[in-house]
C-alpha cells in the first residue's frame, strides 16, 4: 500500500534530517526511488472502449491533476456542479457520481524498467480497475484504502501509459463520497535487494523520560534466485537530524525467500511524543550489497505510551488526558474530495487551532497527509475502517464487497497507520446494520482479530448505536466501546459492565454541556467527539434541521452542506467551536458573545423545516451570530448568549451597562441577556474575584467599504500539489467585518502564473453556483480560494475584484522543488 513520506508540514524539520542522510561511507546505487504522479493525467467522464490500449487516441480528453474527483467540476454545458437529479440527492449534496477514465504515460531508463516497480495509488473513489501497456493488473473496490499495483517485469523501458477505470455507482455513500483518483499516485522503484515498504513496524514498549525502547521489525526481499551477502544497519535521527542510537551492520545471507529483521534499541532521556511536545523520530535502515548501499528506508515514528483502562481512563505517557474530538469527513468542500495533502493537513491544524486534540476519522480510514500533520501538531486519531459490513446501508455501497475485500482493505488501513504515534485506536466499524446480531459479533471479532495480528499495541473499538442488552455482545468483541448519541448509559452500563471503558464518538453540538460533564464526571469515559468538527458536503441539512421522522429526509435541493461543523467549510470557527473551548477550558479569550437570529430574518429556510418531535433529532446549538448589524430590529428585543469560563459578566450596550451575571456549572457557562436593539457597540466582559480578566465586542458594520485579502501561506513548492488558501474578508470603513447577508457581494479571483485557481467556497449551504468559475458572492462577508502550484517555477498573481472595490494583488511565489 502506498505510504507517503514526501509531504510534512515541518518542512524545516524534515531538510535538516534530509542534510543529516548525506553524511553516508558507502558508495550508492540508485537506491529506492519515489516519483510522484501528479500532473498530466488525460481524464474523460463518462465509459469508452478500448481506452485501456497503449494505442487509444485520449488527445481530446481534458488534461487534470491527480488528486482529481470530477463530482465536484461543473457539469457539461452549466456552470455548477450540483442537480436535483443526482440519484443519491440528499446523500451526497446532490452531486453525480458515474464511470470516469484517467490515463497517463510515465517513461523508464532501461535499469529502472529492470527493477522492482511499484504503482501506489492512496485512493480511487471507487470499484477501480488497473491497466498497464494493455494489460490488466488489478481491480480495488473500497474507495478509501490505499494499494498497490506490482509492476515488476510489466513495464518496458521508455513509455508506459497507465489507464484506470473508476465506477461510482450509485447511491454508494450516506454523505459525498467525491469520484475518481481522490488521493496523490506515485511510482516506486527498488532494486532486487530491497526492504519490504510494508514490512517496517515501528513500536515502543518502554516509553518514559529516562529510556525509551524501541523495536522494529521488517523484512528484505531478494528478487533474484543467486543467494546474495547482505550488510543491514539501522540508525535513529532526533528532529534536529543527530543520531541517537545505531546498530552494528549484520550480516545476512538472502536467498529468495523474504528475511526478516528485527532489532530493539534504547535510547537516553528520549524526548516523548505528545498532544503538546509532539515530537518525532526518523528510524533510518540501510542495506548493503557487495559494499554498495541499494536500498535506504526512512520511518518517521514517536516515543509513547498509551494505557486505558475503566478505573483510571486514558493515559498518554502515565498522564491522564480526556479526548476532546471532532469527527471530520474526508471532503475538503470547494475541491470536494480531492485530498491534497495541504487540504488535508489544514483541517487537523484547523482543529488543533480550535482546541481540539483527538479527531475520528468517520467513517473511513485516515489519507497519510492526516496521519502526517496530526504526529506533527499533536493531535490523537481513531482510525476507522467501514461504514459497512455485511448489510447495505445504501444499494451500492461497500458491503457488495466486504466479503472478499475486508481483510485487504483491514491490513491497508493498519499496516499504512501503524507507525503514526498520533493513531491512537483502531476502529472496525460505525453504526454496523447487523451490530448486536450474531453475524454482528461474529463479524467483528473476526476484524479486531486481524487488526491484533497486524498491531497488538493499540486498542480496538467500534462505533455502536444500539442499547443493551443488544450492545454487549458487540462491546464483547473489542477493547473500548464507542457509543453515539448514547451519553445517558455511561452510567448505568458502568454498573453492569465496570471494566469496560467507554467515550461518547458522537455527539450533537447541542449537547455539548451535558455530554463534557459526563467525560469530567466519570473516569471510564475517556472524551466525547461531536458530530462534527469541520462541515462537510453531502447529508444535506443535517446539522440545521436535522432528521425528520422516517429518518430519511434531509434539506430540499439546493442544499448541499451538513452545516453542523463546529468549524465551516470555509475554515472559520463557529458559535458553536467558542463554546466548546470554553467547556474544555482550552480558549485563548475565555468569554464570548453572540446574538440570536431574529424571528423573520432567517437568510437559510427555518431551522425547523421538518417538525421537532420524536424520533427527529435536533441537531446544533442556539441559531447565533456573531454580529450586532440587525438593521430593521431596532428597539426591538433580541437575545444575547454570552459564554463564559469567567465566574461573572457584565454585558454592556453602547457603554451602559446591562447587568452582571454569574456564570458556571448551574448556568451551563452561558449567561443570557434579552436586549432592545439599537446601533453601536455591544461588550461583554468578564470577571474573575472581581477584577476584569476578558472581554468581547461586537460592533455595528456601516456599507462595505472594503476587503481584507491574506494568503495562507506565500511560498509553494513546484510539485503539483502545493496549496495556498486566499481568504476575502468584507468589512466596512472602520475594518468592523460584514455579517449582513444584505451586505455580502459578488468576488472574482484570477490566477497568474505557474499555479491554477482549483476552487472558491463561501460556507453557504445552499450557494449551488460553480467553484471553478472564479466567481463566488461571499456569506456572511467571507468566501475563500484555492491555489495550486504547478510543476514550473515562478511568481503568481492572484488578482482579487470585490465588486464596488478596487482590485487588490496577493503575490506568491513558487519555487523549484529541492530533491536532496
Amino acid at each position: 500500500m502506498y505510504i507517503d513520506k514526501s509531504h510534512h508540514l515541518c518542512s524545516v524539520v524534515a531538510l535538516v534530517i534530509i542534510a543529516g542522510f548525506l553524511a553516508v561511507v558507502a558508495p550508492r546505487e540508485a537506491a529506492a526511488k519515489e516519483r510522484g504522479l501528479s500532473d498530466d493525467w488525460r481524464f474523460f467522464k463518462g465509459d469508452v472502449s478500448g481506452a485501456e490500449r497503449t494505442d487509444f487516441d485520449d488527445r481530446k480528453w481534458k488534461t487534470v491533476t491527480v488528486p482529481h474527483d470530477w463530482s465536484i467540476m461543473d457539469r457539461a454545458g452549466t456552470k455548477s456542479p450540483f442537480t436535483p437529479e443526482a440519484e443519491s440527492g440528499q446523500d451526497s449534496g446532490y452531486l453525480p457520481g458515474g464511470t470516469g477514465w484517467y490515463r497517463r504515460q510515465f517513461i523508464l531508463t532501461e535499469e529502472e524498467a529492470a527493477k522492482n516497480v511499484r504503482l501506489n495509488f492512496g485512493a480511487v473513489y471507487m470499484d477501480a480497475d488497473i491497466w498497464v501497456n494493455g494489460r490488466h493488473l488489478a481491480s480495488h473496490h473500497y474507495g478509501y484504502t490505499a494499494f498497490t499495483v506490482d509492476l515488476t517485469n510489466k513495464v518496458r523501458a521508455g513509455g508506459n501509459v497507465v489507464a484506470v477505470r473508476a465506477r461510482h455507482e450509485d447511491p454508494s455513500s450516506r454523505w459525498y463520497a467525491g469520484s475518481g483518483i481522490i488521493q496523490p499516485v506515485a511510482l516506486e522503484i527498488l532494486n532486487c535487494v530491497h526492504i519490504d515498504p510494508d514490512s517496517v513496524f515501528v513500536t515502543t514498549p518502554v516509553a518514559t523520560e529516562k529510556v525509551g525502547k524501541v523495536k522494529v521489525s521488517a523484512q528484505v526481499n531478494h528478487c533474484g534466485t543467486d543467494p546474495r551477502q547482505a550488510l543491514l544497519s539501522s540508525r535513529i535521527l532526533d528532529g534536529s537530524g543527530a543520531v541517537v542510537a545505531s546498530t552494528r551492520a549484520e550480516k545476512r545471507r538472502l536467498s529468495g525467500k523474504p528475511s526478516p529483521w528485527e532489532l530493539s534499541v534504547s535510547i537516553e532521556n528520549p524526548s516523548l511524543w505528545s498532544l503538546e511536545k509532539p515530537n518525532l523520530y526518523t528510524l533510518v535502515q540501510e542495506v548493503q550489497v557487495d559494499g554498495r548501499v541499494v536500498d535506504e528506508r526512512r520511518t518517521r515514528f514517536g516515543i509513547r505510551s498509551i494505557t486505558v483502562d475503566a478505573k483510571n481512563g486514558l493515559r498518554l505517557n502515565d498522564r491522564s488526558i480526556v479526548l476532546k474530538g471532532g469527527n471530520i469527513h474526508h471532503d475538503n468542500y470547494m475541491i470536494g474530495a480531492a485530498g491534497f495533502p495541504d487540504a488535508d493537513a489544514r483541517k487537523v491544524l484547523l482543529m488543533k487551532q480550535a482546541g481540539y486534540n483527538a479527531i475520528r476519522n468517520a467513517h473511513n480510514p485516515a489519507s497519510k497527509a492526516t496521519l502526517n500533520a496530526a504526529d506533527e501538531l499533536g493531535m490523537l486519531v481513531i482510525n476507522e475502517a467501514f461504514d459497512s459490513w455485511n448489510k447495505h446501508k445504501r444499494a451500492k455501497d461497500y458491503s457488495r464487497f466486504f466479503a472478499t475485500d475486508w481483510k485487504a482493505d483491514i491490513d491497508s488501513m493498519v499496516i499504512s497507520g501503524r507507525n503514526h504515534p498520533s493513531v491512537l485506536f483502531w476502529s472496525i466499524g460505525n453504526e454496523i446494520p447487523e451490530q448486536g446480531t450474531p453475524l454482528g459479533v461474529e463479524t467483528a471479532e473476526a476484524l479486531t482479530e486481524r487488526v491484533r495480528e497486524l498491531d497488538p499495541t493499540r486498542p480496538v473499538t467500534q462505533a455502536v448505536s444500539i442499547d443493551p442488552p443488544e450492545s454487549a455482545g458487540q462491546y464483547a468483541a473489542i477493547d473500548v466501546a464507542g457509543y453515539n448519541y448514547r451519553s445517558h448509559l455511561f452510567e448505568s452500563d458502568h454498573t453492569d459492565y465496570p471494566d469496560r471503558v467507554m467515550y461518547s464518538s458522537e455527539s450533537l453540538p447541542k449537547n455539548a454541556f451535558k455530554v463534557w460533564q459526563t467525560v469530567e464526571d466519570m473516569p471510564w469515559v475517556i472524551g466525547d467527539f461531536v458530530w462534527t468538527s469541520v462541515d462537510y458536503l453531502g447529508e444535506a441539512g443535517i446539522g440545521w434541521m436535522g432528521y425528520s421522522q422516517d429518518w430519511q429526509k434531509l434539506g430540499p435541493y439546493p442544499w448541499h452542506l451538513a452545516y453542523c461543523g463546529e468549524i465551516d467549510a470555509t475554515g472559520r470557527k463557529r458559535p458553536a467551536a467558542y463554546y466548546r473551548e470554553v467547556l474544555w477550558k482550552s480558549a485563548l479569550n475565555p468569554i464570548s458573545a453572540f446574538v440570536q437570529q431574529p424571528e423573520g430574518t432567517a437568510d437559510l429556510p427555518d431551522r425547523h423545516y421538518f417538525k421537532i418531535e420524536p424520533p427527529h433529532l435536533d441537531w446544533s446549538l442556539e441559531d447565533v451570530h456573531p454580529s450586532w448589524t440587525w438593521p430593521g430590529q431596532e428597539n426591538k428585543p433580541l437575545t444575547v448568549f454570552v459564554y463564559s469560563e469567567h465566574p461573572e459578566v457584565e454585558l454592556f450596550l453602547n457603554g451602559e451597562s446591562l447587568g452582571r451575571k454569574a456564570v458556571g456549572e448551574a448556568s451551563e457557562y452561558k449567561a443570557t441577556y434579552t436586549v432592545p436593539y439599537q446601533p453601536g457597540l455591544l461588550k461583554a466582559v468578564g470577571y474573575n474575584q472581581e477584577r476584569e480578566a476578558g472581554s468581547w465586542v461586537l460592533r455595528t458594520a456601516g456599507s462595505p467599504a472594503a476587503a481584507k485579502v491574506y494568503a495562507d501561506r506565500h511560498r509553494l513548492q513546484a510539485n503539483g500539489l502545493d496549496l495556498a488558501y486566499v481568504s476575502v474578508e468584507l468589512t466596512d470603513q472602520n475594518g468592523t467585518p460584514i455579517y449582513a447577508r444584505s451586505d455580502d457581494r459578488f468576488v472574482d479571483i484570477q490566477v497568474e502564473g505557474p499555479a491554477e485557481l482549483i476552487g472558491v467556497g463561501n460556507g453557504n449551504p445552499m450557494d449551488a453556483s460553480s467553484f471553478q468559475s472564479g466567481r463566488k458572492k461571499t456569506f456572511h462577508g467571507r468566501v475563500v480560494a484555492v491555489v495550486r502550484a504547478g510543476t514550473e517555477p515562478g511568481q503568481v498573481t492572484v488578482r482579487v475584484a470585490v465588486e464596488g472595490q478596487p482590485e487588490q494583488q496577493q503575490v506568491l511565489h513558487v519555487t523549484s522543488v529541492d530533491y536532496r
